[in-house]
């Protein structure tokens, strides 16, 4: 796997049971909304790496904020500072920047790569994030949005309910989505004639393009999620 470079941890931090952030100091020139392959160990225990979008970039430092999803990224989540991974990147496409007023729409972990592309917008956006319980995560936005808007199923901080309840998409020039694919459904079908911007998560092999094993439907046949995209404008979308 010589395509990964091997960076020591410098941080972890437990956001909760399922969540976590790991940071890396090196050179990492990626654009908001690419990502990463992260692999363990060269061992090949797992085969794969696993693709975690980009949350932070600041200077020679890249955070990524990881969901416990498998045996991968709990095997991850044990590690400690000093340990190695593999970091094999920046991929895929990014996130268009827009002029004027938009919005962040994050659905639990999707609220991942929105920290790097708050601190890049020409205009500070608002941000609505939606999670099962307590939230995690937003303070880290605070300084570089105008609003936050948090929704909890449970009711457990602010609004009780889903975070699509409180957003309008068209009162924004654009509004950048990332989360769960229901999530996303429900925010196309909501707002069809909204200019929606849309992360996509996906099972990869590769991540660059080669093992075809992230294709998703669009309207210009089938798209790589790790090549096109993971960043589509949604009118593009069949789901």
């Amino acid at each position: 796997m010589s395509a990964y470079k091997w960076f020591p941890i410098e941080t972890i931090q437990h956001l909760n049971d399922e969540v976590y952030t790991l940071s890396f100091r090196g050179e990492f020139p990626a654009k908001p909304g690419q990502f990463y392959m992260l692999k363990i160990n060269t061992t090949n225990d797992p085969l794969l790496g696993r693709p975690i979008s980009v949350s932070d970039v600041d200077g020679d430092r890249i955070v990524f904020l990881i969901q416990v999803l498998g045996r991968g990224t709990a095997m991850m989540q044990s590690m400690r500072p000093g340990d190695k991974i593999g970091l094999f990147g920046p991929l895929g496409n990014g996130f268009r920047i827009t002029e004027g007023k938009t919005a962040l729409f994050a659905g639990t972990a999707g609220i991942a790569p929105l920290l790097y592309l708050a601190k890049n917008l020409p205009t500070k956006p608002d941000l609505y994030a939606g999670f099962r319980s307590s939230s995690y995560y937003t303070e880290e936005f605070r300084e570089h949005v105008d609003e936050i808007y948090i929704a909890t199923e449970d009711g457990s901080e602010g609004y009780r309910g889903y975070a699509l309840d409180l957003l309008d998409a068209n009162a924004y020039e654009k509004v950048y989505i990332c989360g769960p694919m229901p999530m996303i459904v429900a925010t196309m079908k909501k707002f069809p004639e909204a200019n929606l911007e849309v992360s996509l998560e996906a099972r990869m092999g590769c991540g660059f393009g080669a093992c075809l094993s992230c294709n998703t439907r669009t309207h210009k046949g089938g798209l790589r999620i790790c090549k096109e995209g993971p960043v589509f404008d949604a009118k593009e979308l069949i789901l």
